[in-house]
């Protein structure tokens, strides 16, 4: 009978291949990030807050808001696509990803169109790659409280 030994427990074997489309995957999920962001703002969002214009603010908070909402359906869409491409542990990239990227609309707000799109994509394809990389280790503990930290750390630096 054959026995089979594990040596290394630390690193969950993942391809670099399997890396390279988890990071192409995470810009394909900018992109669509970006389109139903900009749908839903116009033809949803918008339409529905800024039927009276009583307060202006909301009004002017239709893309943040789209975003956001944006953001939780490509975090689930994302989290499909990881699963039929086989890469580990989806729920907590894409998780993470949307925790990271909950602002990605209102930070872009105001820009060109192809400059929004385009760090909607790099934004996301980096995201992903970040924490496609974290995934790597095998305690899932270890994967969850590093993950948790790269997010605090990042949301932290960017309010200062």
């Amino acid at each position: 009978m054959a026995q089979v030994i594990i040596t290394d427990q630390e690193v969950v074997a993942e391809s670099w291949a399997m890396w390279v489309r988890t990071v192409v995957l995470g810009a394909i999920i900018g992109l669509v990030f970006w389109v139903v962001s900009v749908l839903l703002a116009r033809y949803v969002v918008e339409p529905l807050v800024c039927r009276q214009v009583v307060d202006a603010a909301m009004c002017t908070n239709a893309t943040p808001i789209a975003g956001m909402i944006t953001t939780v359906l490509v975090a689930v869409a994302g989290i499909v696509a990881m699963v039929r491409i086989g890469a580990a542990r989806p729920i907590i990239v894409a998780v993470a990803t949307a925790a990271l990227l909950w602002d990605l609309s209102a930070w872009t707000q105001g820009l060109f169109w192809l400059e929004a799109v385009t760090w909607s994509i790099i934004l996301y394809g980096l995201t992903f790659a970040l924490f496609a990389w974290i995934t790597r280790y095998a305690s899932l503990l270890m994967t969850i409280i590093l993950s948790i930290l790269v997010v605090l750390v990042i949301r932290i630096a960017l309010v200062l």
